[in-house]
């Protein structure tokens, strides 16, 4: 194998593949990433066996192709050598002795392979069962809900977000048991097979992170996997196993309480409170609703109290308090694109739905904490 291309157009693909890589890997050639060069251009190739990520440059963006092949080179230094090469366009040579040189015209690095018959077979299929997706939608869908993925491995399938598609309608929901975050849309084509997966957390992260605006997405779905395909990129991840927890009854359908006011007053009303119970394990912050006034609480016998007043809309003239954790509900205010919020409260010991006034495709909700 030997060819020259762009340092910067290289590095973008380093950077892709790279994400695929864990540093729980426990095969060692794992470790390492897939090049090869055919007549079509370069593919990337790198994996832990759970998400596999594939990158294809033209070969109209290559400089030069002057022989293929294929080599699986160590991922542990490669980022940073071609970050550091002191020139714009790079050379790569592979030898019979499991070998890569890279240089420039002043320097070189030489480089051990790994075996290329030790790296597993993995098969990056296309199905018949596609989703198309516009990627700023995809990026707005897992970001509006994957914070509230739980971070604890006890049960699994809380790390992980549930896409349930059925006829033209996908809903996206995850949660720790503690919050829930769900994202409803409308596809432009129905699928004939009502769908109900999980998709692990490290998965949707990265695919965020490689996504731009302005892409067509395609998502391939299998029993127990899914590929998504966009411009050169295939992005392919397991699914976790089991039934995700039916969430259908969690938010409540009537309201005792229904609260108007602006995001970015109540958004920083707690972010100023919270400062005083930084300390503290969840952060906990009382709110205070009386008719037209809201007061948000901080607390904390370290280091003193804090007090905001908010003027709001309310539906219910009635007190009501009822305390949360000043993490969670900044967390879930954050992925809100919106001017104006609803709070939709029943009592003290009830969930807190947070609503954007004019987007009703994303449900929010926060449980609330005992005080005593």
């Amino acid at each position: 194998m030997k060819f020259t291309i762009d340092k910067n157009i290289f590095l973008e693909a380093l950077y892709n593949v790279t994400k695929a890589l864990s540093q729980k890997i426990t095969i060692p050639v794992l470790n390492g990433i897939v090049i090869e060069a055919n007549k079509e251009g370069l593919e990337l190739l790198a994996s832990d066996s759970e998400l596999t990520i594939k990158v294809t440059i033209d070969k109209k963006d290559i400089k030069k192709i002057e022989k293929t092949g294929k080599l699986i080179i160590q991922s542990r230094y490669i980022l940073d050598i071609i970050r550091k090469m002191p020139s714009d366009v790079i050379n790569f040579e592979s030898s019979d002795n499991n070998t890569v040189k890279i240089y420039t015209d002043t320097n070189e690095f030489l480089l051990n392979c790994y075996n290329i018959e030790d790296y597993p077979n993995i098969s990056l299929e296309e199905s018949s069962n596609i989703v198309n997706l516009d990627s700023t939608l995809l990026r707005q869908i897992i970001n509006q809900t994957s914070y509230a993925m739980s971070t604890q491995e006890v049960r699994p399938l809380l790390t992980g977000l549930n896409f349930k598609i059925n006829g033209d309608i996908l809903e996206c929901i995850a949660t720790d048991s503690y919050r829930l975050a769900k994202k409803v849309i409308k596809l432009s084509t129905a699928v004939e097979d009502a769908i109900n997966i999980v998709i692990p957390g490290k998965s949707v992260n990265e695919l965020v992170s490689i996504l731009k605006e302005d892409e067509d997405v395609q998502i391939h779905i299998f029993t127990n996997k899914l590929l998504f395909k966009f411009k050169n990129i295939m992005l392919q991840t397991t699914l976790l196993n089991g039934t995700y927890p039916d969430t259908t009854n969690y938010i409540p359908k009537e309201f005792a309480y229904m609260i108007n006011l602006s995001l970015k007053e109540f958004y920083d009303a707690i972010d100023r409170a919270s400062i005083i119970t930084i300390s503290k394990d969840k952060n906990i912050v009382k709110m205070s609703i009386d008719d037209k006034k809201m007061i948000i609480f901080g607390s904390s016998a370290e280091n003193g109290k804090t007090k905001e007043e908010l003027t709001i809309e309310s539906n219910n003239k009635n007190k009501l308090d009822i305390s949360f954790s000043s993490k969670y509900m900044m967390e879930a205010l954050k992925v809100l694109n919106t001017d104006n919020i609803i709070l939709q409260i029943n009592g003290d010991d009830k969930p807190i739905i947070i609503n954007a006034v004019d987007d009703d495709t994303v449900i929010e909700l926060i449980l609330p904490i005992k005080t005593y």
